[in-house]
This record gives structure tokens, C-alpha cells and sequence, in this order.
């Protein structure tokens, strides 16, 4: 840790949100937190939990509101951690170093706000810092923004959005584009259909060998940027939040230690509103039912040789951070697919975030610096930020649109330099202020009636 880290430690708080679901075996209660007091025989009423006494109330954290907390992130500069997850999570899925897919990718998108996930409706967007490569298929409601190459391989491509690659579009697949087509080296494949324009600067190759049906192809410079905020001066220091929590947490007042979690056999966890400092997670399988906001700092690794189970009851929300890495050997079922958007998963690790067998999570995961490794089936009600993913299982993302609006308490700052720093909405002549055009937005956002929001379809 850098010696200024000190002073912006003391502004690391984070709201929290949880939403892990997992089938545990069997399992003792270890551990239950209600309004201050430990134990499993005397639970409070529901209407108590939300008391305005509750355990660590923090100005009404307890009650889901009171002061904004704030995160600190890797240029020291601490920001209002609602702002910092919605402005991360505007993909459903977006990866700073790449995709390997050697299995069928499906993206869509839906809005918990009104109402669960159901089939047919488009939208959720995929972006790349590098390539994006889809040997095995892929259908994405969104649209496609990659800095390099768009490749895809033997199969069905469809992008409900437009493609946007700073690179070459090219593969044996047949690319079904309901939009337009942007390619910054030219196009090289046998199918091609764009119900809208294809852009590629002149003298760039347009080769399509069997099938085209496009709806005219149109000559200007093409330049893509990164879509990724990848950028290490703006990725959260997992680790400094983390430890912002050493010694400022509810573990006594819950009848926990730091070492609590770091062995043993199937377990049950039951919590409260609070915040939870843990060395590490590791053992047996683990089921954690979560009531009201709660969020846990996890010092090192989080590895199960068990299923991982994460229970949302009632308005239950999560943020959980892991400094170190991830492994799961058993199935993940994380979260309620139907709220989303109340689970956020933050590791700062630099190797991998690896499901072994794979998962149904519905939850937001952040992981830039780690690889996501999964070689089984793995279903997403939420998004996916990591640095590079690999996946040799089926891969389904379906992202919730309400996690642009976490962060809807947080202050306007007095100036900005990016729409990063106003909450997705643009930054003009260095003020937040309503957007003039797509280009104020932040990728993949549209600017409609001067506000930054998801791409209609």
C-alpha cells in the first residue's frame, strides 16, 4: 500500500447489497446477528430490522438510507461508491484483455425495476479493450464495441445493436447485424447482412465471399474506443476497502472473529445489517442468509470446496469484497434473478475468478484484473467486468438495466472530465449536464431527450 493510502482509508465506506443464493448441504448455524444480539432462539420481527436503533445505524445505514459512502479508487481520489457501480456495470459483459469463447454466448437485457426477466426483450451490450472472439456462436441483444477485431467462427452471429470494431470484422460465420456496422480495417467473411450502413474508411478491404445483404456501405474514418474502464488510475483498490474494515467492523457484535470463516465443514451464516471483516472464506460449503444492508471484507481468497449459498430476505441487499481471488469447485447459485441489481461481487485479485462448475448468479461481478474461468454452464442475471473471460461452457448474461440507477443519492460533483464522473451522463465544457449526442455518453449508452440511458431497441 502507497504511503498516501492512509488518509483515503478513512473515507473507504461502501453501501452494501447482497443477493447470493447457493444449495448448502447441511449446516449449523454459527452465528446470527439481530439488532445487536447473537443467537438463533429470539429472532426480531421483521418490522425490527429495520429499526431506527439497528446496529450500526451510521446515519440510517440500517435503514437504507443516510450519509453517501464513499470508495477510494487507484488514484487516491475517493468517489461515491453508488456511482462507482453504475458506471462500471454498463455492459453486460466487458473485458479488458478478451474473450476465449469455445461455447455459444446469449446476451440480453430486462429491468427489475419493472418486473423479472422474461424471454424475447433485446438490449444488454458486450464490450472489449481487445478483440472479441466467438468461435461457437453467439446472439447478443445489444450491440458490439470491441477496440480490435469482431471475429466469429462456423457459426451464427447476431447483434440486436450495431458492431463497432477498431479492427477487422471477419470469420466464416454468418454476422446478422440488425444495425450498423462500423470497422476501423475492413470486413473479411462469407456472410454479411447490416439492416443499417456499413462505415469503413477508404481503401479498407470489403470482402464478403457467399451473401450480402447491407443497406449500403459508406467511406469515413472509423475510430473505436476502449469501451472498458480498464484504465488502472480509475479501477477500485478492492484492497484498500477491504482494509478500511480491519478494525471497524460488527464481527464481535455478531459473536465473529477475522478467522471465523477460514475452515471448516458446511456451515450456515446468518446476518444483519453491519459491516463483516473476515480473513479469508475457505472449507466446506457455505450458506449466508443476508437481512438488511450488509457488506463483507474478505483479506485474502474466497475458495469452497462446497456450494456457495447467499440468501436475500426481504429488502436484503450485499456488496461483497474479496482482496485476493476466487475458486469455486461446487455449482454457484448466487442471488434472486428477479433483484439483481441488490448483489455486487468485488475481487481484486489478479489471477482468476474460477467456477468449476460453473453457476446461476445473479449478482454484478467486478473483477478487472482476474480472469473468469468457466468451464461449465454459467447463467448471469445481472453483469460481468473482468479482465479477461474464458469460457468452454455455455455462457447466458442477462443483464439488469436497474443497475445504472444505484448510485441515483449520490452528489453531482462540482466538475468533471469524463460522463465517468456524472454518473453515466455527460460532462460538457467540464460540468455534468444534459447530453447534445451519443458521443456524451458513455458507451453503450444513447443520449435521448438530453439524458444518457440504454439503447432502445
Amino acid at each position: 500500500m502507497s504511503a498516501s493510502r492512509p488518509a483515503t482509508l478513512s473515507l473507504v465506506r461502501v453501501v452494501v447489497v447482497a443477493l447470493l443464493g447457493l444449495g448448502c448441504a447441511s449446516s449449523d448455524v454459527i452465528a446470527t446477528l439481530r439488532d445487536g444480539s447473537v443467537g438463533v432462539d429470539a429472532p426480531l420481527a421483521d418490522a425490527q430490522l429495520d429499526a431506527p436503533d439497528a446496529p450500526r445505524v451510521d446515519g440510517g445505514f440500517c435503514a437504507g438510507s443516510g450519509p453517501l459512502f464513499q470508495v477510494g479508487d487507484g488514484a487516491g481520489e475517493p468517489r461515491c461508491g453508488g456511482t462507482v457501480t453504475q458506471t462500471t456495470f454498463r455492459f453486460a459483459l466487458c473485458a479488458c484483455d478478451g474473450f476465449a469463447l469455445s461455447h455459444a454466448l446469449t446476451v440480453d437485457a430486462f429491468d427489475s425495476r419493472e418486473g423479472p426477466w422474461t424471454p424475447g426483450r433485446r438490449g444488454g451490450s458486450v464490450g472489449s479493450n481487445q478483440s472479441f472472439a466467438a468461435s461457437a456462436g453467439a446472439s447478443v441483444g445489444g450491440s458490439v464495441i470491441a477496440e480490435s477485431d469482431v471475429d466469429g467462427a462456423g457459426l451464427q452471429v447476431d447483434v440486436g445493436g450495431s458492431v463497432r470494431a477498431g479492427g477487422m470484422l471477419s470469420g466464416s460465420a454468418a454476422f446478422g447485424i440488425d444495425k450498423d456496422l462500423f470497422t476501423g480495417a475492413g470486413v473479411s467473411v462469407d456472410r454479411l447482412r447490416v439492416d443499417g450502413l456499413v462505415h469503413l474508411p477508404t481503401g479498407a478491404a470489403y470482402d464478403v465471399r457467399e451473401s450480402e445483404d447491407v443497406g449500403g456501405v459508406v467511406r469515413e474514418p472509423v475510430v473505436v474506443d476502449a469501451p472498458c474502464d480498464c484504465d488502472v488510475s480509475r479501477l477500485l483498490d478492492v484492497g484498500a476497502v477491504v482494509e478500511g474494515y480491519r478494525d471497524d467492523n460488527d464481527d464481535a457484535r455478531a459473536g465473529l472473529t477475522p478467522d471465523s470463516l477460514g475452515e471448516g465443514d458446511d456451515r450456515r451464516v446468518e446476518l444483519d445489517c453491519g459491516r463483516y471483516y473476515f480473513d479469508r472464506i475457505a472449507g466446506g460449503a457455505l450458506e449466508l442468509v443476508i437481512r438488511g444492508r450488509v457488506a463483507i471484507f474478505v483479506a485474502s481468497d474466497l475458495a469452497l470446496e462446497g456450494a456457495f449459498v447467499v440468501t436475500l430476505e426481504g429488502g436484503a441487499e450485499l456488496d461483497l469484497f474479496v482482496a485476493g481471488n476466487v475458486l469455486g469447485t461446487a455449482r454457484w447459485t448466487i442471488g434472486d434473478p428477479a433483484r439483481p441489481s441488490r448483489v455486487r461481487l468485488y475481487v481484486g485479485g489478479a489471477g482468476t475468478v474460477d467456477l468449476a462448475a460453473g453457476g446461476d448468479l445473479a449478482a454484478n461481478l467486478y473483477a478487472p484484473r482476474a480472469e473468469l474461468v468457466t468451464p461449465e454452464s454459467l447463467e448471469v442475471f445481472g453483469s460481468v467486468f473482468v479482465r479477461r473471460l474464458a469460457a468452454s461452457g455455455p455462457l447466458t448474461v442477462h443483464y439488469d438495466e436497474a443497475i445504472l440507477d444505484v448510485g441515483g443519492e449520490c452528489p453531482t460533483p462540482d466538475g468533471c472530465d469524463t460522463c465517468r464522473d456524472c454518473g453515466n451522463q455527460a460532462c460538457v465544457d467540464g460540468a455534468c449536464s444534459l447530453c447534445r449526442g451519443d458521443a456524451d455518453c458513455c458507451a453503450p449508452l444513447v443520449c435521448a431527450a438530453g439524458r444518457c440511458i440504454p439503447e432502445p431497441f
